[in-house]
């Protein structure tokens, strides 16, 4: 009888082993996106050789588009962040490119430089995620 009651021990054990330490191998492990950091809109200044504005508003690949306001003209914004924080982006009146904007965001500021080679201009920028 002590035989019979330590085997079923034994054996229930075991049965419980297997069954606790299952896993389900086609469960997708949770991806986490490098983008979803920088999502959403973000809005700034820029000041040096000129002054104004920018909003830029990122997706979750890291696209991001926007406005650029100097004065009385607006020019069309449009660049990408990497999943580092670098950014790289240019600003373009219709397909003609006016300058560009490069620097680094965090999850909820930004900061780097710009230029406009057409016109000989450049200056720094700063932003943050609203």
């Amino acid at each position: 009888m002590k035989k019979q009651i330590t085997s079923f021990c034994l054996l229930s054990t075991l049965l419980f082993g297997f069954t606790a330490c299952s896993s389900d191998d086609n469960t997708p492990i949770e991806q986490v996106n490098p983008y979803e950091k920088f999502k959403g809109t973000w809005v700034g200044t820029y000041s040096g050789d000129g002054d104004g504005t920018w909003t830029a508003t990122f997706d979750n690949a890291g696209k991001a588009e926007g406005t650029l306001v100097s004065g009385s003209s607006t020019f069309n914004l449009i660049g990408e962040v990497a999943e580092n924080g670098t950014i790289n982006a240019e600003y373009k009146s219709g397909t003609t490119v006016v300058g560009t904007m490069t620097g680094t965001l965090t999850e909820k500021t930004g900061s780097g430089t710009w230029t406009s080679p057409l016109q000989d201009l450049d200056g720094t920028w700063t932003g943050a995620k609203n």
